[in-house]
This record gives structure tokens, sequence and C-alpha cells, in this order.
């Protein structure tokens, strides 16, 4: 059996959690890509390549300031700055004014970060898959897990092909787990809700004081 990926993080995630395992995943390969900027790769003209045309993104850039090394990303930033400059005319007139401002803007929605991150994932949505197909007792896995955000569960539906011929299986598995996820925190808002009635006010707060933030977590997945 051939997995795109290695396995380890995988192994460690899926296990009964709140927690999105592919939120968990994302994170911890994200820090490492990042770090790879303000290390070695600083010096290495690929990267410094790479840097200077797409640059990082708002949270990324923010991702690497909070890290040690400051001289990396400042040298990485004037290798980005350059690329700026360039794109930086005297508009001669409204419809040049317009093209130039398209460009600039298109200059803020690439990251070198978030490319190889997005890579990384796909492989990881295709490993998953690829191990239930190959391991019936993966599903026990997945089947303890709570579900996942809305970013990877769509990921792991797009991929369930990889899970061959337990592809059905898999997809009927990663829905319900996804509708039961939903399902709870629906309640649990529904009892949020109902502790601004009046009539409630003297009621013991119970779960629903996290329904919020598990709703955030489950719509937009984890960010730390």
């Amino acid at each position: 059996m051939h997995y795109h990926i290695g396995r380890m993080l995988i192994d460690e995630n899926f296990k009964k959690s709140d927690l999105c395992p592919m939120c968990l995943i994302k994170l911890k390969v994200e820090s490492r890509l990042a770090e790879q900027y303000l290390g070695e790769g600083v010096m290495e003209d690929d990267t410094r390549k790479e840097v200077n045309k797409l640059g990082f993104c708002l949270r990324h850039f923010d991702m690497l300031y909070k890290m040690q090394s400051k001289l990396g990303l400042a040298l990485q930033t004037f290798t980005r700055l350059a690329t700026i400059k360039k794109v930086l005319d005297e508009p001669k007139s409204p419809s040049a004014a317009k093209k130039q401002a398209q460009k600039i803007r298109e200059l803020g929605k690439s990251c070198v970060v978030c490319k190889y991150l997005d890579e990384h994932m796909i492989r990881y949505y295709k490993t998953v898959a690829e191990i239930f197909g190959g391991e019936p007792t993966f599903k026990e896995r997945i089947d303890q897990t709570n579900g996942f955000c809305l970013e990877h569960y769509s990921g792991l539906i797009e991929y369930s092909s990889y899970a061959g011929k337990s592809a059905d299986e898999y997809l009927k598995l990663l829905y319900r787990k996804e509708k039961e996820r939903l399902d709870k925190l629906g309640d649990k808002l529904t009892e949020f809700c109902s502790r601004f009635d009046y009539r409630n006010a003297s009621k013991p707060i119970g779960d629903e004081k996290t329904a919020l933030p598990e709703s955030r977590a489950a719509i937009y997945g984890l960010d730390e």
C-alpha cells in the first residue's frame, strides 16, 4: 500500500477529542513550514526567489514575527519589497491607475507558506482516505472523533475516491460524524439562546456556555 505522506500526525490526532483532527494536523504542518523560512532557507537562493515572488500573507507574517529570528524575517521581507517596488509606477491616467491597483491587490493575495500548506493538506486528505480503504479498523479512529471543521470536512469528502472500494462507506461515516457535530452544536446554541430568557435566569449554566467558541471552531477551524 502506498501512502501519500507520513501518517504519524494522523495516528497522533485521530482520537477522542472535541477538536477537528485535521485542524491539529494543519497547525503542526503550518508551524514546521513557517520555521523553514527563518532557518537555513533564508540563505537559499530558491527559497528567497519564492518569497520574492509570493511573499507572506498577514497571518504567516505575524506567525514568523513571533518566532526568534527577526533577522531572518527582515531579510525575507527586504527581498519581497523588491518585487513590490517594481509594481509601483506613477499612474499616468485613471485607466493605468486601475491596472496598477489590480496588480497591487494581487500581490497581497499570495503567500509561500499558504501554497505549500495547501499542498500538504491535500496529501493528508488523500492519505486518510487511503488508510481507511486499506485498514478496516481505521474507521473506529474516525468514529471516535467529534467530526471536522467545514474546511476539512469538505477536503476529506473531495478526495474520498482515494478510499477505493470503501469510498461509499467512508463518505457515509464522514457525513454521519459531521451531522452529529452540527446537530449537537445546534442544540447547544438553542440552549445558550434560552439563557437570555428571564425565566431561565436562575438556572445553572451548563455545557451551552461553550456553544459559540465551539461553533467558531466548527465553521472556521482552529487558528492557534
